[in-house]
């Protein structure tokens, strides 16, 4: 079974299970409005923030593509950014004095994508929906440690990080490694050996990619793919730029939990500092 599908069993299951999650919440009272005489507000939380949203919303919300930004994450992710930047700076320069010009504009093409990036498009890569906080109540976070919170449209697209660039893919269904690869250039296609997938809710999974390591995996919409540069510890061995083997295994350690923190989709309603503002990619 691939992660696509794994993924959805996961949200499905969520999902199966939500009219006992709001038992919970009503047993354990999010979203109630009275307290006994005498007794002490319970702080404000992320669910009680959902629970309001979903009364004042027309519609049902889609809680598999909803997202929230934990206060640490807000701190930690736009250094990782510019640190990213930096270290894809250098690998450019060393393709460029090694005399290869398409690898180097590759690399400045991952290079400038980051830094059109904007901080309010983050999220905390975890479960932080409705549903599922409902089911675990007891990693409910408090409001006042949530930056902002909301809800993406569904995508229709898978994003491939590779030596052709940043490219989006239109998803398919059963759409697997072998169909991304497929549309790439050889040249391309045969630089790495391992993908490093980060799904619709933000895991990362590392998988095969060449023909002695190859791992069957199906993509769910909204997944994005980055086709790890070989490294030393890659079956080639020899480096691709000398001198700066640190570098890579950084951006293929990094890079992945960078594009975990990006928001589940390209149309997205954030509430926050910033009430019900709307995010475009």
């Amino acid at each position: 079974m691939g992660y696509g599908e794994q993924g959805d069993n996961v949200i499905n299951g969520a999902f199966r299970r939500r009219s006992r999650a709001w038992l919970a919440a009503a047993a354990l009272g999010l979203g109630g409005t009275g307290t006994a005489l005498g007794a002490t507000t319970p702080p404000a939380t992320l669910a009680n923030a959902w629970l309001d949203l979903e009364r004042r919303q027309p519609g049902a919300i889609e809680w598999q593509h909803a997202f929230a930004l934990r206060d640490t994450t807000a701190e930690t992710v736009p250094r990782l950014r510019r640190r990213l930047i930096g270290d894809l700076h250098t690998l450019a320069v060393s393709a460029r004095v090694a005399g290869n010009a398409p690898r180097q504009q590759s690399l400045e093409a991952w290079r400038s994508h980051l830094g059109e990036w904007q901080d309010r498009h983050i999220r905390t890569p975890e479960r932080l929906d409705l549903p599922w906080l409902a089911a675990n109540l007891r990693h409910n976070p408090p409001l006042k440690r949530i930056v902002h919170f909301g809800v993406c449209e569904a995508p229709n697209w898978v994003e491939v990080w590779s030596l052709d660039g940043v490219t989006r893919l239109d998803w398919v269904p059963d759409m697997s490694l072998e169909h991304l690869r497929d549309s790439l250039t050889a040249s391309a296609a045969r630089q790495s050996d391992t993908a490093a997938i980060v799904t619709p809710l933000g895991e990362v999974h590392r998988r095969g990619i060449a023909a002695w390591n190859y791992q069957p995996t199906l993509l769910a919409p909204g997944s994005r793919v980055l086709l790890e540069l070989p490294s030393r510890q890659g079956l080639r061995g020899a480096l691709p730029f000398p001198g700066v083997g640190d570098e890579v295994d950084l951006i293929n350690r990094r890079l992945p939990e960078l594009l975990a923190t990006r928001v589940p989709g390209e149309r997205c309603r954030v509430w926050g500092n910033d009430e019900g503002h709307e995010v475009k990619e």
